[in-house]
Order: C-alpha cells, then sequence, then structure tokens
C-alpha cells in the first residue's frame, strides 16, 4: 500500500539521499575503494579509472542476473590491479596485454606483500558485491548521481596525489649509449672490448650523495687501472626490453619490434658483428621471459648466455639462486662469468652486454648489509632505498673489480639503468629523479 503522505517530491529527494543512495555510495563508492584510499598517503596506487569501472559495473548489474555482480566487480578486482602494476611499471597497454602471456614465468606468490595486496583488494571487492546483492532492492530505487559524483572525487584525488608519478611521454631521442659516443664507427675504431651493464630499475637518484655511493665504487677502480670516468642521465621509456631497444638499436621501442626481426639494421651488436666483433649477452633469468631466446640473435647477438646455458654450462659457479618473484641467478655470480668471458684470450674484439636481475621489484633485501639500512646508522635514510643500493652495489662491485683486473685488455665500461625504479612507497619513490636514468662510463685510457 502506497504511502499518501509522502509527497511526490520528498519521495524524489529520497533518490538522492535516502537510505538507498547511502548504500549505494558506501557500498559501491568507498568500500571497493577504501583500502587503496587509506594507505594513500603513503603508498603509490595509480587507479585513476577504478572507482568510476565500479560505479558503472553496478549499474550494468541491476539489469542483470543477481550473480553477475559478483562476476563483474571480481573482474573489475583484476583488471584494477592490472592497471596499478601496468602504470607503476610505465608500461605502455599493448605492450602490458602482451607481457600477461609471460605471466607463467615469473613466481607472484613468492612475494608476501603482492600476495597481501591482491587478496585486500578482491577480499574487499567480493564483500561490496555480496553487500550490494543484499541490498539490491533498495539501491535499484536510488538514483546513481550521488555514487557518480562520490566515484569522480575519488579519481580527482587520485589524480592530484599520483599525477607527479604519471610516465611522460618522451618525444627526443637520448641514450647513454649516444651521449657516450659509442657509434659503431667510434668502437670499432678503438679496437678494444666493449661491456654494457644494464642495471635492473636503476633510476636516477636525486640525492647526488645517494648516487656517490655508487659511482665511488667504479671512481676508486677507475683511477687506479687508468679509466676516465664521467657519468650523467638519459631519459628512458618503456620497460627492460625498451631500454635495450634504446641502448642496442638506437630507437624507442621493446622487444616485440626485434622477435619479427625488423629494426635490427642500426642495432650495436649486429654492426659490430659484421665488423667481426664477438657479441655475447648475459642474463641470470629464464630466457623465455619476452622470448630473449629469440630476438637476441635477431639484434646481432651471436650468444645469449640465460639462466639454464649458463647451469648447463658452468653449474658451480650458478648454483645459487637470488631474489622472489623473479627468482634466477644472483648478479655477483653471473658477474663473475662476465668478467671470465672478457678474459679470455682470442682474435676477435668483444662486445659483451649483461642485464643484471636481483634489482627487480619485489626484490628480496640482503641480511647484514654493508650500509646498515634497518640501523639507524645508515648513508640514506630510507630503508626501502638503502637496501635496493645495496643490491646495485653487488653490481657495482663485480664491474670494479672486472675495471681494475690487470690482465683485462683495453675494455671501455657503460653501466646505465633500464628505467625508473617502480617502488610502491612514497617516500622511497621521491628519492629518485622522475623521466630519467642514471649511467656512468669508464673509458679506458688509448
Amino acid at each position: 500500500m502506497t504511502d499518501i503522505s509522502i509527497l511526490p517530491e520528498e519521495r524524489g529527494a529520497q533518490r538522492f539521499i535516502g537510505r538507498g543512495a547511502l548504500l549505494f555510495v558506501l557500498i559501491v563508492g568507498l568500500l571497493p575503494n577504501l583500502f587503496f584510499l587509506v594507505v594513500m598517503p603513503f603508498f603509490i596506487a595509480e587507479r585513476l579509472i577504478t572507482p568510476l569501472l565500479y560505479v558503472t559495473a553496478a549499474i550494468a548489474a541491476l539489469f542483470l542476473p543477481r550473480f553477475a555482480v559478483y562476476a563483474l566487480f571480481f573482474i573489475i578486482a583484476v583488471i584494477d590491479l592490472c592497471l596499478i602494476v601496468m602504470v607503476a611499471f610505465h608500461l605502455p597497454l599493448a605492450l602490458a596485454i602482451d607481457s600477461v602471456r609471460y605471466m607463467a614465468t615469473i613466481d607472484v606468490s613468492a612475494s608476501s606483500f603482492y600476495v597481501a595486496v591482491i587478496s585486500i583488494n578482491l577480499a574487499f571487492a567480493l564483500v561490496s558485491a555480496w553487500l550490494f546483492d543484499r541490498n539490491r532492492t533498495e539501491i535499484q530505487l536510488a538514483s546513481p548521481l550521488p555514487v557518480l559524483l562520490v566515484a569522480l572525487s575519488l579519481m580527482a584525488a587520485d589524480f592530484h596525489f599520483n599525477f607527479h608519478y604519471f610516465p611522460k611521454s618522451t618525444s627526443v631521442f637520448d641514450s647513454a649509449d649516444s651521449q657516450n659516443g659509442l657509434s659503431t664507427d667510434a668502437v670499432a675504431a678503438r679496437g678494444g672490448k666493449l661491456l654494457i651493464v644494464m642495471v635492473e630499475e636503476l633510476g636516477a637518484f636525486a640525492d647526488p650523495a645517494e648516487k656517490k655511493i655508487l659511482s665511488s665504487k667504479l671512481e676508486k677502480a677507475a683511477s687506479h687501472a687508468g679509466y676516465a670516468f664521467s657519468s650523467g642521465t638519459t631519459p628512458y621509456s618503456g620497460s627492460t626490453t625498451g631500454a635495450a631497444s634504446r641502448e642496442l638499436c638506437g630507437r624507442w621501442g621493446d622487444h616485440r619490434d626485434y622477435i619479427a626481426g625488423a629494426h635490427t639494421d642500426n642495432c650495436l651488436p649486429k654492426l659490430l658483428r659484421e665488423r667481426g666483433y664477438e657479441t655475447v649477452a648475459y642474463h641470470g633469468y629464464t630466457s623465455d621471459m619476452f622470448e630473449r631466446h629469440t630476438w637476441y640473435p635477431n639484434i646481432g647477438f651471436s650468444e645469449f648466455h640465460s639462466m639454464e646455458t649458463m647451469v648447463r654450462d658452468a653449474p658451480m659457479l650458478a648454483a645459487r639462486r637470488c631474489g622472489s618473484v623473479f627468482l634466477g641467478l644472483c648478479d655477483s655470480d653471473v658477474g663473475a662469468l662476465v668478467h671470465s668471458r672478457l678474459l679470455e684470450p682470442g682474435d676477435k674484439p668483444k662486445f659483451v652486454y649483461w642485464l643484471t636481475l636481483n634489482s627487480h621489484v619485489p626484490f628480496v633485501a640482503k641480511d647484514r648489509g654493508a650500509l646498515g639500512c634497518r640501523t639507524g646508522t645508515s648513508p640514506i635514510t630510507n630503508a626501502t632505498v638503502c637496501e635496493l643500493t645495496e643490491l646495485w652495489g653487488d653490481v657495482f662491485d663485480a664491474i670494479a673489480v672486472i675495471a681494475a683486473d690487470t690482465r683485462l685488455p683495453p675494455t671501455d665500461i657503460l653501466v646505465v639503468g633500464d628505467h625508473h625504479t617502480p617502488l610502491w612507497e612514497r617516500a622511497a619513490k621521491d628519492r629518485f629523479t622522475l623521466g630519467l636514468v642514471d649511467w656512468y662510463m669508464l673509458r679506458k685510457a688509448s
């Protein structure tokens, strides 16, 4: 029986301010986003469109069978997580979609942090779906305008807090390789060996004193072994395979461009191989990741030593494992193999490319590291950045040992970061200059 005491205009107002509207706002506008809203001041999770996706799904669910809301909210929670990772690692959408097929090569469950975030996000989404289902009748009577306004407010807050961290377009090409004049002609004219070390997730330190912790390792080796030392920064685009395209092929791109053998005419390994160089690549992870076993030969590497081949050919030296989600060989062990290869005698000059691994986020901190990151006496006050610097320090120590080896024939060494450091913690992320990576050059005196 209709309550005739409620005027039509009052019933209209109830659609916007009544119990149904309030439930719509709480269950769909706030609850699925609550976890990330609470941690927003401390952690970076760029999820600009997610609140609107939940509202859209809820409105659609009102016209679908009751169980549909569970499927829709679950799908959006998964999309939400994927978008967070995509933006954090600065992956273009097409590259992010392509990267899904390599998920079998990693172990997400090895990171308790990742497991916790995934579980909490899915739990909030499914609880929201359950509450929506229970209160469906009242929500159907409500106007979607209030929940839309809440979603737009959350999107505005996300934009305000996180816009600074969004990837910026890089139109003008540059690279550490080009800044240091490492053209094919220049390298061949010097006649010696060339080592390029691509350091996983080494961004550009904002504090020169923190950068000095790493650079001093190379400067000391350079001064003792007759190298000219220099350093600088270069812009990046995309992920690790984008960095390979930048430094090895002189263009913005990624592995998809080279799997089919396209765009390889200007690739340094290919051009040096044509000049009689041995071209050798090392990486302590499975070759299935990004199909490096396919496109490394296409860009000119005559040899590629992945985790599988190093375990087979040097089982004693490649016995240890480091990392968690990206469990592979330890960088210091791969560095020793690179060192040995550079010392091998031969008639041909060598170009060796080493892509490191262990500093990939999420990383595993060292036990009792040299910087004392959790003791309060560290030169880097942010513990996360300090622990990551210790892992980079292992790589720089290995390079310093190579450079200082008096048995080493004349060898130029370029050390460069692949892309920004994708840290979730705001205080840690702010210790790096966005849009740039550091490079270091050791040039042997002629």
